[in-house]
């Protein structure tokens, strides 16, 4: 019996082809987009899954307070936080600081060869007690506790050395006069993609505390309480709550409070597994993601899926008049409902199997492009992941069976008397549903089609917004030993001997840059004043080229002179800066001393507000300070053609000044756009699931037009007979379907006006809400449903009406 419904069933989905061919492209198109969201956000929320003890880890973050508001939450805490919650705060087993060394890198030296090394930090030995990252090479045993040491990646091996087996190799930093040593001790796997805190070299903590060198960059670090500048975890022991532990975490507040006067900070706890979604704070390591966009895709395609069965549903409703007889003959010969229901319910399962089979080709097909706009990593693997079989076995038995019962049971409860007669208007039911459905449908694709208008025009305006800097046409080189005062001047003057070098300015950090290159203080005032709210400010330090290079628009005051000594105790700041002063006019700062860092500064100048990072967020208060010696970034101008243009020419001067070093550059305009990375890949994912969700509501279109013109064929043929034409007829079936895209706008306009409304808060400028992004997606819904109508009601509108009455 089984092998006879399963014939019938094969040869029923054979016999009606194009049928067939529609549903399994409804199915498996919505099968694909929701296995590969369900994919990426898998990877989002999976951050810090690799290591085992995730759970247990909580990084310490800062927040700076006016009164009890917090104003600033910085992810970098003072070294010495680690050590002293440890020994006082319960349930806390160990602590590790992680130290950024690079500035955004640093040179390494192998043998007479220079690198330029990315993401290396000073680590406790216990960093690897909290992050699962096993040597491969080397011994863990008593892994950092001395000076000097080194772990490394596999990737930096292969491109240091050609091999990963270099335990016993030495590097070589500049630094201090002389050269840091750093002795290899192990090679571990690289890091995954889903951490927040990725490495390319770690060295052991005591060398920051005991290497000449070391101490003379970075200063004496191991009880500061004046530089927020370290990340910190810690480790709390089995078992512990993170509640209780953030609650003690006040009382340890309360005495740094009693001992440092410090008021306007307190040390907050967050697990490791929040950072990537969750965290918004100043210094992050890398640019993290964001929990709302994540939960907002995942219910999207819970909708996206639940179209897809809407379209089986009404696609196979809308066949039963061509198999009213088929089911009519069966019910004479004896057939029940129940033999009838199982056959159709059949029928569903082996669509939704087919469709499953075509939904792993499509994604083999285009899964390299999916992981390039995603972001994700090109190792991820779909096909040999359980997460990828798991959900699409439940589409298909659940989704078969949950999509199939409505249609069995509207088939099987056809009287035999009307389908014999031809007379089947009386057992069609269920019209108010199917409409209900394709409302549904089309409300979501408006939805979808008005945030995605809303989305690609706030990034646009993010992009084109004045940023009061010019970033365009710009080389970046990247000093090969920092601090190299003497030879980055000469390079810089080799560079402007060139008649295609316009301009060239040395700085600490470029417009674009992560914040984790700018320093901060909370306590930076006006001299003679005490402040009444405490304030984060953002120190760069510039030469005098620097503002006239990038087109900061000087408002008061005057620029640095090379040649005057006295600059050396000047800045110049921003008009953000003043206002945290309560300087209304630009002129009256000048001659105004601020203080900090246990001296005064004489406000020199005062220049226009710019960017200095994402449009996405508010101004930054600026200090710009003259330096001589923190100067790590060459920005070259070029009096005309594109830099790429110049670059060996550029690369040819370093090579004079610098031989044998590595040169590394990048272009601003790019550094400065991957500001825009999340929200692009967002906008990326967002289309498809646009584009996918108007497919499949056309094909639902295309089911209820079937089942409605096959309702009123006859009506059609009458009105053939007395002269209407094939237009009238068009007319005359759409309005039905009008009505229903009408209730679908009435129905998401409000609701996405919401949606986007509250999305544009992440913003602080952002565009205004024009009524096109509304009417334009509004139009496109009506022209597809038009279309789709068109094809289905014109070749009915054209047939011979006796087909049509030949029942009467």
């Amino acid at each position: 019996m089984i092998k006879n419904y399963f014939k019938i069933a094969l040869r029923n989905l054979i016999r009606n082809k194009g049928l067939t061919l529609i549903n399994l492209i409804g199915l498996a198109t919505g099968f694909a987009i929701t296995l590969l969201i369900l994919q990426y956000t898998k990877f989002e929320k999976g951050y810090e899954s690799t290591h085992p003890n995730a759970d247990r880890v909580v990084r310490l973050t800062l927040n700076y307070l006016t009164g009890n508001t917090v104003t600033t939450q910085d992810c970098e805490v003072y070294p010495a936080v680690g050590p002293r919650i440890t020994d006082e705060v319960p349930d806390v087993e160990t602590f590790a600081r992680v130290y950024s060394i690079g500035e955004p890198s640093t040179p390494i030296q192998v043998e007479n060869r220079q690198f330029l090394m990315e993401n290396l930090y000073a680590v406790d030995a216990d960093f690897f007690k909290m992050f699962n990252y096993k040597l491969i090479y080397g011994s863990e045993k008593d892994l950092f506790k001395k000076p000097n040491e080194a772990v490394i990646t596999e990737s930096v091996a292969l491109k240091y050395f050609n091999r990963t087996d270099v335990v016993g190799e030495v590097l070589k930093s500049p630094g201090g006069g002389g050269y840091i040593l750093y002795n290899i001790v192990g090679v571990t796997h690289d890091s995954p993609l889903n951490t927040h805190l990725k490495f390319d070299m770690l060295i052991s903590y005591p060398t920051m505390l005991s290497d000449p060198a070391m101490l003379q960059r970075h200063g004496e670090i191991k009880d500061n309480w004046e530089n927020n500048n370290t990340y910190m975890y810690v480790l709390l022991e089995e078992g512990a709550n993170f509640n209780s532990f953030t609650s003690a975490l006040k009382d340890f507040n309360k005495r740094i409070i009693d001992e440092k006067k410090i008021k306007s900070e307190e040390v907050i706890g967050q697990k490791i597994t929040d950072v990537h979604l969750y965290s918004k704070k100043t210094f992050e390591p890398e640019t993290n993601g964001d929990a709302d966009s994540v939960f907002f895709l995942l219910a999207v395609v819970v909708l996206i899926i639940l179209s897809a069965f809407v379209n089986y549903v009404n696609l196979t409703t809308s066949q039963a008049l061509d198999r009213a007889k088929e089911v009519g003959v069966k019910k004479v010969l004896g057939s029940t409902k129940v033999q009838l229901r199982i056959q159709f319910l059949v029928e569903s399962l082996i669509m939704n199997v087919l469709a499953a089979i075509l939904t792993v080709f499509i994604i083999l097909l285009v899964k390299s492009e999916f992981i390039n706009i995603s972001g994700l990593p090109e190792s991820f693997t779909f096909i040999g992941n359980l997460s990828f079989w798991l959900p699409l076995i439940v589409f298909v038995v659940i989704g078969g069976l949950l999509s199939g019962l409505y249609p069995a049971f509207v088939l099987s409860s056809f009287r035999p008397s009307s389908i014999l007669k031809g007379d089947y208007s009386h057992s069609l039911k269920g019209v108010l549903l199917r409409k209900g459905l394709v409302v549904f449908q089309f409300a979501i694709t408006i939805i979808l089609l008005i945030q995605t208008f809303t989305v690609n025009e706030q990034i646009d305006f993010l992009r084109n917004l004045d940023r009061g800097v010019n970033v365009d046409q710009n080389i970046v080189i990247e000093a090969p030993i920092k601090n190299a005062t003497k030879n980055y001047s000469a390079f810089k003057q080799s560079l402007l001997a060139s008649s295609n070098v316009k301009a060239v300015s040395l700085s600490h950090s470029v417009p674009g840059q992560s914040t984790s290159v700018l320093s901060t203080t909370a306590d930076i005032r006006i001299t003679g004043t005490t402040p009444d709210k405490y304030h984060n400010f953002y120190l760069t330090f510039i030469d005098n080229d620097y503002t006239s290079l990038l087109g900061i628009e000087m408002l008061a005051g005057t620029n640095f002179d090379e040649a005057s000594t006295a600059d050396k105790r000047q800045v110049i700041v921003n008009e953000e800066a003043l206002k945290r002063w309560n300087i209304i006019e630009p002129k009256n700062a000048i001659g105004k001393k601020i203080a900090f860092w246990g001296g005064e500064w004489l406000i020199k100048g005062v220049v226009k507000s710019y960017h200095q990072q994402s449009p996405k967020q508010p101004l930054l208060p600026m200090i710009h300070i003259y330096s001589n010696t923190f100067r790590s970034l060459a920005t070259v101008q070029f009096t005309g053609g594109l830099p790429s243009d110049n670059l060996a020419e550029v690369k040819e001067k370093f090579n004079s000044v610098y031989p044998g070093a590595a040169f590394s550059y990048f272009f601003m305009d790019q550094e400065y756009d991957k500001q825009f990375k999340a929200e692009d890949r967002f906008k990326n994912v967002f289309m498809i699931l646009t584009v996918f969700s108007i497919l499949i509501a056309c094909l639902g279109l295309l089911g209820l037009a079937s089942f409605s013109v096959a309702k009123r064929r006859k009506e059609i043929g009458v009105r053939k007979v007395v002269g209407a034409s094939s237009t009238a007829i068009l007319i005359l079936l759409s309005k039905d379907f009008i009505k229903t895209v009408m209730i679908s706008v009435i129905i998401s306009v409000p609701i996405t006006y919401l949606l986007v409304q509250n999305w544009l808060e992440n913003f602080a400028y952002k565009i205004d809400l024009h009524i096109w992004l509304f009417t334009l997606p509004i139009l496109i819904v009506f022209s597809l449903v038009l279309f789709s109508i068109g094809v289905k009601t014109l070749k009915i509108a054209r047939s011979n009406p006796i087909h049509s009455l030949r029942t009467e």
